[in-house]
């Protein structure tokens, strides 16, 4: 049952908005599919890793500007600003407040950029755990002698990828006073913000009292020991696999991306998930510019993620086109236009996938999954007018344990970072 206090709570808020169809929308929503979170969402979202960039900006721009500017791009996004709360029994939706994000400024670090240790740094980010009563975004800054190293750490509950580059892109325009497209009409919340020391007092059950799947989720997150390794690719091997693409397949229409990926489960199947013999490549596919009914500006979570299978002795013994080939035929499946109508809408309170759709596409499962982050367009900010003279991104976290973040770095190699629960020897 719903707290009486809580139905108070949202029934204020709305009729001070005056918003019938709203009122309307939450009662026949209750537990469901509350803004914006969908059922989908909230199965895979709550206790799990943020999406965290590490940004070094190189403008002589005092931090305070940049604190003071990051403030207003958080309020004209109007994205940034909420929390996660619980609603009924293992239930969830993210509800707009005021203070549902942190900014900490560090003391300075008397050093150049190229002396400054990055892995400390990254210790001393702030983190944010997509669970009830804790913020959904953080930014830890420190000025150093060249320039300002900023570490942004974001739930996954609020923003994919293209929503993160886009908050990027803002608030450098911002802090510089250039113009900017102004984000979608499609607006992720609505309606007028219920207080926060409301929501803390009646919504933050401690951990113990949320859903075992939660609490097994947060404990793997929070004990796991992550290994790593980087993995270089010629332009000249991409072009050599797209040639023995054209022998085996007809075509050579396989992407960067697909290649890479192909060549990572190649090498590494074995030592990322070396007690299963069935592996499940999930790669993220963005609704946005497939969508007939979603803004290519919408801000939010606009992801879907296309899941390609293999058992092991097929990974063994398929060339590396073969691989690329199926991954490429996945996702050829989600980038249909009729597909994604069947399984999500667009409600006024943002992208929803339908309940029907767990059927088909369980949540994430860490003894199976490996995620293809595919975030090189996360690096390639001169394409929006960030130039090198700017600043640069200098890591992007994997979002699970077992996964392949793929990066472009500015002198034009390619290379993969490989995050894995074991060894990468």
């Amino acid at each position: 049952m719903l707290s009486l206090k809580f139905i108070e709570i949202i029934m204020t808020t709305i009729n001070q908005a005056a918003n019938k169809s709203m009122i309307k929308y939450l009662q026949e929503n209750y537990g469901k599919n509350i803004l914006p979170l969908s059922l989908f969402d909230n199965a895979i979202r709550p206790g799990g890793n943020p999406i965290e960039i590490l940004y070094f900006y190189k403008k002589d721009t005092p931090i305070l500007k940049l604190k003071e500017s990051i403030f207003k791009t958080i309020e004209h996004y109007n994205l940034f600003s909420s929390r996660l709360i619980m609603i009924g029994d293992n239930k969830f939706a993210l509800q707009y407040c005021t203070d549902g994000f942190i900014v900490t400024i560090l003391p300075p670090i008397d050093a150049a950029f190229k002396d400054v240790n990055i892995e400390e740094l990254k210790k001393m980010m702030v983190h944010v755990k997509t669970l009830p009563g804790e913020p959904l975004f953080a930014v830890t800054g420190v000025q150093i002698k060249d320039g300002i190293l900023a570490g942004i750490s974001c739930s996954h509950a609020i923003a994919d990828g293209i929503s993160f580059l886009l908050f990027l892109y803002a608030w450098m325009c911002i802090t510089e006073n250039k113009n900017f497209l102004p984000p979608s009409p499609q607006r992720l919340f609505k309606g007028n913000p219920v207080h926060s020391d409301k929501i803390d007092t009646v919504f933050n059950p401690p951990l113990s009292e949320l859903s075992a799947e939660i609490q097994n989720r947060v404990k793997r997150n929070s004990n796991a020991k992550i290994y790593s390794k980087r993995e270089y690719i010629s332009d000249e091997f991409l072009q050599e696999m797209k040639n023995q693409a054209i022998k085996e397949n007809g075509e050579d229409k396989i992407s960067n991306n697909q290649i890479i990926n192909s060549v990572l489960l190649k090498k590494y199947h074995h030592l990322i998930l070396p007690d299963t013999d069935r592996i499940i490549l999930r790669s993220p596919v963005t609704l946005r510019d497939i969508h007939p009914d979603i803004d290519s500006m919408y801000i939010g979570n606009a992801i879907f993620i296309s899941f390609t299978e293999f058992t092991r002795d097929e990974i063994n013994n398929m060339s590396i086109p073969r691989i690329a080939y199926r991954i490429k035929e996945s996702i050829a499946k989600v980038r249909n236009k009729n597909y994604l109508r069947e399984i999500s809408f667009l409600s006024e309170y943002g992208i929803e996938f339908k309940p029907a759709i767990f059927k088909t596409y369980p949540p994430y499962n860490m003894d199976s999954d490996i995620l293809s982050a595919n975030l090189t367009h996360l690096h390639d900010l001169e394409s929006m007018g960030v130039g090198s003279d700017i600043g640069s991104i200098l890591y992007i976290d994997s979002t699970i344990q077992t996964g392949f973040t793929i990066l472009k770095e500015k002198s034009g190699s390619i290379f993969a970072e490989i995050t894995s629960r074991y060894p990468l020897i």
